[in-house]
C-alpha cells in the first residue's frame, strides 16, 4: 500500500441512530505547515495545474484574429473536500489555515507522481452545521481552496 495514502473512520451514535464518519475512500497526504490533514479529506480532493498568461486573449491579436498566448508561469490549485466533521475536527482542521493568510501546504502531485510543496494562500471559509452531535455540532464537510502564489 502507498505510505502516502490513509484511511480515517471515526464512529459515533446521535440521537440513537449509528454513524460511521470516514473519508470514504483512500486520500493522499496532504499537509498544511507540517500538520497532516489527510484523514479529513474524500476522494472528492482535486489538485489543479494552470497557466498564468500576461497579455493574453483576442484583444491582442493580430491582424487575422489570431489569439496570442502568452504563458508566464504554471500554478498549483488544491481544492480539499472534507468529509462530515466534529467541532473539534472542524477546528483542528482550521488550526494552520486560521493563522495568516499564506501557508507552505505539502500533497502528493499527480502529474509528476511524486510529494511537492508549495506556498500557497487560503480561498473562502465557512462553516456549514449538518446536525447535532453529542453536545456540538457535526459540520458539512467544508471545500477549502488553497491557491499557489
Amino acid at each position: 500500500m502507498n505510505e502516502n495514502l490513509t484511511i480515517s473512520p471515526l464512529n459515533f451514535t446521535s440521537r440513537g441512530n449509528n454513524y460511521s464518519l470516514n473519508a470514504s475512500a483512500l486520500t493522499f497526504t496532504v499537509k498544511i505547515n507540517g500538520k497532516d490533514v489527510s484523514n479529513y479529506l474524500t476522494m472528492g480532493t482535486s489538485v489543479g495545474w494552470y497557466d498564468v498568461s500576461k497579455n493574453s486573449g483576442r484583444d491582442v491579436t493580430n491582424a487575422n484574429g489570431t489569439m496570442i498566448l502568452n504563458v508566464v508561469n504554471t500554478k498549483y490549485r488544491l481544492d480539499l473536500v472534507c468529509r462530515h466533521l466534529t467541532n473539534e475536527e472542524f477546528i483542528d482542521f482550521y488550526s494552520e489555515i486560521k493563522k495568516k493568510p499564506t501557508m507552505n501546504v505539502e500533497f502528493y502531485n499527480p502529474f509528476t507522481g511524486q510529494m511537492q510543496t508549495a506556498h500557497v494562500y487560503r480561498g473562502d471559509r465557512s462553516a456549514s452545521p449538518y446536525m447535532p452531535y453529542g453536545s456540538g455540532i457535526l459540520f458539512e464537510g467544508p471545500t477549502q481552496a488553497l491557491i499557489e502564489l
